[in-house]
This record gives C-alpha cells, structure tokens and sequence, in this order.
C-alpha cells in the first residue's frame, strides 16, 4: 500500500511539473508584454517623451547663474598699474511673455506624449499578433507531427505484415519494396514535420524572450474542437470595424499625433512675436597686486540692477515664414498618416474576416474529406485484401487521408487563429 501511495504521488508531482512547464495563450501573451524588447523600445520612447514636456515646461521658470570672472592685463606704457581684475556677480531672468510659445510647445509636448503611450499600446497588439501565429503555428505543426508519427508507426507494421505475406508467397517482391519505401517516405515527412515544430517553438521562444536553453510545451484547449460550429459565431463585418476603430490604438495615435503637429504649427508663428523680458543683476569686483583695501573694492564696488527687455522682431529674413510652412507639411503628413492607417485598418478587417469565414466553410469542407478518405481507405483495404487492388493505388489512398488530414488540421488552426486574431483587434485580449 505504501509503494502504490508512493507511486501515485510520484506521478502526481510529475503531472503538476509537466503542467507548470505547458504554457497557455493567456501565459504566452503576458510573457510578451513583460519580457518583448520590442515593448522595452517603445517605453523608452515614452520616457523620452515625458522628458520633452519637463524641457519645453522649463520655459516659464526663471533663470539664475552665477559668474566668477579673472583678468590679467597690462598697458605697456602706463605705469604703477595693477595687472590683475576680478569680477563677480549673479543675475538672472525671466520671460514675461513670448506670445504664448512655451505654453503651446508644453500642450505640443503633453499631445506627443499621449500619442506615444498609444504608440506603446499599438505595439503590444503588433507583439500579441505575432504571438498569436506562432502559437497558433506550433499548434498546427505539432498536430501534424503527430499525424506524421502514426503514418510511420503504420508504414512499419504494414511492412512487417507483408514481409510475412512475401515469405509465404502471397505478395510479390516489388510489393514488398514499395512498402518498405514507403516507410522512407513516411519517415522522411516525420522529420520535415519535426523541423517545422522545431522551427515554430523557436520563433515563440524568442518571442517570449526565453533562453536557448529552456525547454517549454504550450497546451490549449481549442485543440479539441471539432468544428467550427462548436464555435462562437463571428459578428457581422460591420460591427467588427465599428469595434476595430474605436479600439485601435494607432488610430488614436494618429488622431492625437494631428492635434499635436497644428500646435506645433502654431509655435512656428510665435517666431514673429514679441518677447517681454525681467531681468536682474548684482555684481562686484576687485583689482588687485598694487592696489590696497580689497574689502572697500568689493564693498563700494557692489551694484545692483533690474532691467525690463523688449524684443521686437522686424526682419528675419523669412525664418519664421519657413517654420510655419514645414510645420504645415508636417500637419498634412500627419493627416495623411492617420487616412492611410484608417484605410489599412478597414483592409485587414476586410480580409481578416474573409479569411476567417472561407477557413470555417475550408474546416467544414476537410472533415468531410477526412470522412470520406477514410471510407475510401476501408474499401480499398478490403480490394487489396481481395487481390482486386494493386498496392500501389492502395498506397495512393492511404496519401489520400493523410492529406485530407494534413489540410484539415490547416484549416482548422487558421480559422482559429482568424477569431483570435478579430479578437485581438477588437482589443478583447487587452
């Protein structure tokens, strides 16, 4: 009793590792999010736009600055002349007004930031995506494997059961080496199919930003399903567009990214403006070596001042006039932008759920051929059984179902990956 509770244990501690080692969609997506440097980048890009609006809002605060200044001179024919000044004094500024430019280059900047954050969200869809396929890829690649593998475990049983028909005489030698060529064959798709898992499990892996080393599986319950009519169904076309607009974040990012740029360009026509600056300024100073009472220098030598600047721009040979004209280009490039990213949007949609309806009539179509191919297969064993079919058109049959299989299990990974992908546009995987 004890060794079966032993047992029992050791398997269950076996399953739950096993278990800890699968990864799920949902794992596999949050992985991205935390671990994707194509994220990090995009974060980075936020950070950097973050600092832009503490630099454009340093504009309204006051400047202050120190100088300490040390002169050696000489006036060759003067005599008894000290050599040697010292200077010191601090002073600083501020603007009263410059036509309202810092503030519009602060709002300027608080637009890019926001755009920048959707820019980030816009990329995590772009990573979850790519995600997406390549799960949905492993999936498909190992569930061919899979296919592969019995193919070959039946090509080997097959050859030993007319090794014995070819030794009792009841099949012909090229009978006997078409089977065993067909074990070849078969073994030779197993390793493609191998390579294909291999090839898929990699792009995940470094999707997730997991190391060479490690050694995942992923698990999924749409395994399982049988069709596509044990499936949600798929909303019209129009809701999906109505729901992809308003979830899409780069759609977002160009739509603030255009409120950005025109007041970019209202910056660029503050260039002509008058400016109104306070300004104040305490200094002292020193000469030295011949000179005497240094403490009276610096004491009777303190000033200070405040001033009051005003600048009023006339002529600046068309800078302003050029600034504003770039920064209109710039709007326009930015509204271009948001039209095409609009456009491209309505297209995927199109295509997206196009695609995904011909993969569930393509499902739908390819369990019947698998239906149909085993049926076939069934008779032709029976004929060949009979003598009435050659081993090569019963070979013919059996490739028959087995690519029947090979297009089901495609289409059924693409209808899958299509719906999760209309998810995922919709932003229901967010």
């Amino acid at each position: 009793m004890k060794s079966k509770v032993a047992i029992l244990g050791i398997l269950c501690a076996t399953a739950f590792l096993h278990a800890e080692s699968a990864w799920t969609l949902d794992a596999c997506l949050k992985q991205a999010k935390q671990k994707s440097l194509q994220l990090e980048s995009a974060k980075l890009r936020e950070q950097s736009a973050d600092i832009s609006i503490k630099q454009a809002k340093s504009g309204n605060y006051p400047t202050v600055s120190a100088s300490i200044s040390n002169s050696l001179f000489d006036h060759p024919f003067v005599d008894n002349e000290d050599h040697y000044r010292l200077s010191l004094g601090i002073s600083g500024s501020y603007t009263l007004w410059d036509g309202g430019s810092t503030s519009l280059t602060v709002e300027a900047k608080q637009l890019s930031k926001q755009a920048a954050e959707l820019e980030t969200k816009q990329t995590e869809r772009s990573v979850q995506e790519s995600v997406l396929n390549a799960f949905m890829s492993l999936l498909a690649a190992a569930e061919n494997l899979k296919t592969a593998k019995a193919s070959v475990e039946l090509a080997q049983a097959e050859f030993e059961y007319y090794g014995k028909l070819y030794e009792a005489g009841s099949i012909t030698k090229k009978d006997l080496t078409q089977s065993q060529s067909n074990i070849l064959q078969k073994q030779a798709a197993e390793l493609t199919a191998e390579l294909n898992v291999s090839t898929s499990k990699t792009t995940l892996r470094q999707l997730l930003e997991l190391p060479e080393t490690e050694e995942f599986d992923i698990v999924s319950p749409e395994t399982g399903t049988a069709s596509p009519d044990s499936l949600e169904p798929l909303p019209s076309l129009q809701e999906l567009q109505k729901n992809t607009r308003e979830a899409h974040p780069g759609l977002k990012s160009d739509s603030i990214s255009v409120k950005a740029a025109q007041k970019n360009t209202q910056v660029a026509g503050k260039g002509n403006s008058i400016t109104v600056t306070l300004g104040a300024n305490s200094s002292t100073g020193l000469q030295a070596w011949e000179s005497g009472a240094y403490g009276d220098q610096l004491k009777y030598g303190w000033q200070n001042s405040i001033s009051l600047g005003i600048n009023i721009p006339i002529i600046d040979g068309g800078a302003t006039t050029n600034k504003v004209l770039l920064s209109q280009v710039s709007e326009a490039e930015t509204q271009v932008s948001m039209q095409e990213t609009a456009k491209n949007i309505e297209n995927n949609i199109e295509k997206l759920y196009l695609n995904a309806v011909s993969a569930d009539m393509q499902w739908k179509a390819a369990i019947l051929q698998v239906e149909a191919e085993t049926e076939a297969l069934k008779v032709a064993e029976e004929q060949r059984n009979a003598g009435a079919l050659t081993y090569t058109d019963f070979l013919t049959q059996k490739n028959n179902l087995e690519k029947a299989q090979v297009t089901l299990t495609n289409a059924k990974y693409t209808s899958l990956l299509a719906r999760q992908l209309l998810e995922l546009y919709q932003g229901h995987l967010d």
